[in-house]
């Protein structure tokens, strides 16, 4: 028989041991804070920041070199800070593309948006501290017609018809990286499409 102390005493140890399971698993959609995320984004910003500079200093002969942001969720706090006129930016991110415009890469938005909101859009960006050298959002018929990774492939594609080599490409959502078109991908969470 089990004294109730002793059951007391395996309650609390059960409960102590399941709290540090949590902590040591992955963040959940359900549970997951803006501290967390932006954590969560730094660790992939870090090695992405990384490689892009070493590509810019690599980069003697002079050829056009450009990195793709994807936008809500990624280069603007959308699900934390909502969507508006004013979504402030992600802050890895921000510091990310403001060391890669400074090395001469040009920084190019692609968004599942449409483009009937790009001057909204657009100002947006430049007000939290983007460079925008090229914004792509959807039009009516793209919305229609074309799946979102195939529309964000198929701008890439463009910029690089442009002359452009894309460095890095990223995005919260395997839409914004699919399809080619980028030396390497970054994926930022997005807690089981809990941030697309």
């Amino acid at each position: 028989m089990i004294r109730p102390t002793a059951r007391r005493t395996a309650v609390i140890a059960l409960a102590g041991l399941a709290l540090s399971l949590a902590a040591a698993l992955p963040a959940q959609a359900a549970d997951v804070t803006e501290a967390q995320w932006l954590s969560d984004v730094a660790a992939v910003t870090g090695p992405a920041q990384t490689y892009i500079d070493g590509r810019a200093a690599a980069n003697t002969s002079g050829a056009k070199q450009a990195i793709v942001l994807d936008i809500d969720n990624t280069s603007l706090e959308t699900y934390f800070e909502g969507a508006g006129t004013s979504t402030p930016a992600t802050p890895p991110v921000l510091a990310l593309a403001q060391d890669a415009h400074a090395k001469g890469l040009s920084v190019f938005f692609i968004s599942a948006r449409s483009n009937l909101f790009n001057s909204i859009t657009k100002s947006n960006l430049t007000s939290v501290g983007y460079t925008v050298d090229g914004l792509y959002a959807r039009t009516v018929a793209q919305m229609l017609t074309e799946s979102v990774a195939d529309f964000k492939t198929s701008q890439r594609k463009a910029i690089e018809a442009n002359g452009y080599d894309i460095v890095a490409n990223i995005g919260n959502n395997t839409t914004d990286l699919s399809g080619g078109y980028a030396d390497a991908t970054y994926k930022l969470p997005d807690y089981d499409g809990l941030l697309d």
